[in-house]
């Protein structure tokens, strides 16, 4: 019995153009790839097996970024003395109550300012009992996606 095609079997993309359930899911699974967040990873290792760098792709690329950002004070790249954050400052203060909340708000105000591909839900800053950094838990959403992507970190004082 031979396979016709029908109305049912192909979808319209945009601009008179059709294509074959194959050929939609193929054509999907390519935009989303590409749509995908893509960074490269801050260790530079390498791929094995195609000896290109090694890339983070979604929510890990995101995290990354977080992180890098998060860790970074202002006037420590050359080129963007704007970009990074107050916290590395902030850690050595007296680890009370206080300092949790302007810890908080300086992670809030950084990830607004420099990850647009981020929407923060929630941030926690626990402080250790005995003074020495801070427990951090960022769970945020990925702008296209619904799914609460959670990122916990810790923050210590590093002198030197």
């Amino acid at each position: 019995m031979a396979n016709t095609a029908t109305e049912q079997d192909y979808l319209s993309i945009g601009e008179g153009s059709n294509l074959f359930d194959d050929e939609a899911r193929y054509f999907f699974k390519k935009r989303a790839r590409l749509t995908e967040f893509r960074d490269m990873d801050i260790k530079f290792g390498r791929n094995p097996s195609t000896n290109d760098l090694i890339i983070k792709t979604g929510d890990n690329a995101v995290k990354q970024s977080i992180k890098n950002l998060i860790r970074t004070d202002y006037y420590e790249r050359r080129m963007r003395p704007g970009l990074g954050s107050s916290v590395k400052r902030l850690l050595f203060e007296p680890a009370d109550n206080i300092t949790e909340i302007r810890v908080k708000d300086a992670i809030l105000e950084t990830i607004k300012n420099h990850e647009k591909r981020a929407r923060v839900q929630n941030i926690s800053v626990k402080s250790t009992r005995d003074g020495q950094g801070y427990d951090v838990t960022i769970v945020f959403s990925i702008i296209g996606k619904n799914q609460p992507v959670t990122f916990s970190t810790f923050l210590e004082a590093n002198r030197g």
